[in-house]
């Protein structure tokens, strides 16, 4: 019972998890089991690296003459069937991804989903025709869906407690370094000897197995989720995890303690809850349930839907709408632009702790829409001179960088949002959402883009401006705040019960009962 009165003292002294983390003098790299633990977790951060190295490589694979001939120079629908070949899968997945993420673990989970990934890319690096190619691109989507569904959790719950909102937000920072990596190895070949050659293609469409390979090996090495484990009854192991990443070998330390108490009240608190958390009925059972469900569906949709898909796929058709159609000239853009949402990415995860989670969304959101209608005017401006004024041109292409850095503001933290709003037992269906939204999405992207583009051309940008002002009033209405708030106390801010309310009231009743029972034995 000494650790329950421990743990009820610090509660009444209303400390946080972060109170009772132990605090870091030095840089964490400089700490054995925080680096470990961190190094570990590559494996999980890497998995939205296949999502950002597609949208690059199928921007590279157009400006390929090798590709655009193998595969009949494809356009409108048919260019948005190969496009949307791993979104279709993640579509086939979606049903099974919470599923296993809560059967067979985060870990291994992860583990099934990038062999898939590997197979996929071996076969569309093989492939003979258009079947077969988007075959692959199928099979990519299907382990893309369920690494990435269980590497939301897995960061979430493992990550070292002041560092959980940082760690999350790197697992959408792998998305521009896959482009990145993808913009590279579209261009090289376009460099080299190969530049009439279809391994020209076929080299990126393999390479895009390598990242993968790397997750099972770390995966397989590193933690499972101590959440997961103390669900399963395992909470030896739990407690294990905890002493040696957060506590550096020191079982008897309060951050152990305190987050075993925190995580078995809120798993009781769900477990006792009429709702019956794992079934998908839940979401619609309460306000509390249905204002978290709006935020799982519209969170990635916002992502999706803020502009960035056209940018993202169709660089190439942008590009040639404002007269620039030299091959080698897009591959440059298409990197550049990569190498500036790569670093946009890292420097906002690395400070998205120090800011508030609505104030990041808000500041993208509009830094996106006052790009977008320069971005407009200027492709009006250069179609009304027939192409012929370069510094236009140039203007456009610009403000896509701009645009860059604008979206990376909010991005990162979508992700860690959702993980924070979601219970435990509903947090991979949420990680499921979040994929199942962000897809859906992306299936109209895909088809309705390269449509829109080619009848209306730069009028399409409109669009994107109105559905950004929506984006940034849902935002400001309807977006609770969640930073500074331990995991398992989020839930307060949708007027529920939180864990630390939960150990209060448990414990209190606990040394009540044994006072009683004190008591009869005298």
């Amino acid at each position: 019972m000494s650790d329950t009165k421990e743990v009820l003292d610090l509660v009444q002294e209303e400390k946080t998890l972060v109170d009772v983390t132990p605090k870091l003098e030095r840089f964490w790299v400089f700490y054995p089991h925080i680096l470990k633990l961190n190094t570990l977790l590559v494996g999980a951060i890497l998995a939205q690296i296949v999502s950002g190295f597609d949208g690059s490589m199928m921007n590279g694979l157009q400006s390929l003459v090798p590709w655009q001939q193998f595969f009949d120079h494809p356009t409108g629908g048919r260019l948005g069937t190969m496009s949307n070949g791993v979104t279709i899968g993640t579509l086939i997945a979606v049903p099974f991804a919470s599923l296993m993420t809560d059967a067979i673990g985060r870990r291994f989970t992860i583990i099934v989903g990038c062999i898939i990934i590997v197979i996929g890319a071996i076969l569309q690096g093989a492939a003979q025709n258009f079947s077969m190619f988007i075959g692959a691109r199928i099979l990519l989507g299907v382990g893309g869906c369920w690494a990435s569904t269980a590497a939301g959790p897995l960061l979430a719950e493992c990550a070292y407690p002041t560092q959980r909102p940082t760690v999350s937000a790197f697992l959408l920072a792998s998305w521009p370094l896959g482009s990145f990596v993808a913009a590279l190895v579209t261009w090289g070949p376009y460099r080299s000897d190969l530049k009439t050659s279809n391994w020209s293609w076929r080299i990126p469409s393999l390479l895009q197995g390598f990242f993968p390979l790397l997750q099972i090996l770390l995966a397989f090495l590193g933690p499972e989720s101590p959440r997961y484990l103390i669900s399963k009854g395992r909470e030896d192991e739990a407690r294990a995890f905890f002493t040696k990443y957060h506590a550096a070998g020191d079982s008897e330390h309060p951050v152990v303690k305190f987050q075993m108490a925190e995580i078995t009240a809120a798993l009781e608190l769900e477990k006792n809850d009429t709702l019956s958390l794992k079934n998908y009925l839940a979401w619609f059972k309460t306000k509390a349930m249905r204002h978290r469900l709006f935020i799982c569906i519209v969170v990635p949709a916002f992502q999706q839907l803020s502009g960035n898909a056209i940018i993202s796929y169709y660089l190439t058709l942008i590009l040639n709408s404002i007269g620039i159609t030299d091959s080698l000239t897009q591959l440059k853009i298409n990197i550049g632009m990569t190498t500036v949402s790569l670093t946009a990415d890292v420097i906002s995860a690395i400070v998205v702790s120090a800011y508030r989670r609505r104030r990041l969304f808000l500041t993208g959101y509009t830094s996106m829409l006052l790009v977008y209608i320069v971005f407009t005017v200027l492709s009006a401006e250069n179609q009304r001179k027939n192409f012929t004024d370069h510094s236009l041109a140039s203007g456009v292409v610009a403000m896509i960088f701009v645009y860059q850095i604008a979206y990376h503001i909010a991005a990162p933290i979508a992700i860690a949002y959702i993980m924070e709003v979601c219970p435990y037992n509903q947090r991979a269906t949420g990680s499921m959402l979040y994929q199942l939204s962000a897809n859906v999405v992306g299936t109209f992207n895909n088809y309705v883009n390269p449509i829109a583009m080619a009848a209306i051309n730069w009028r399409y940008y409109i669009v994107w401006i109105c559905q950004l002002v929506f984006q940034i009033s849902i935002v400001y209405f309807v977006f609770p705040e969640t930073a500074g708030k331990d995991l398992e106390d989020i839930a307060e801010v949708f007027g529920e019960v939180g864990a630390r309310r939960a150990i209060a009231n448990s414990a209190g009743l606990t040394e009540k009962m044994e006072a009683i029972e004190h008591v009869e034995s005298v």
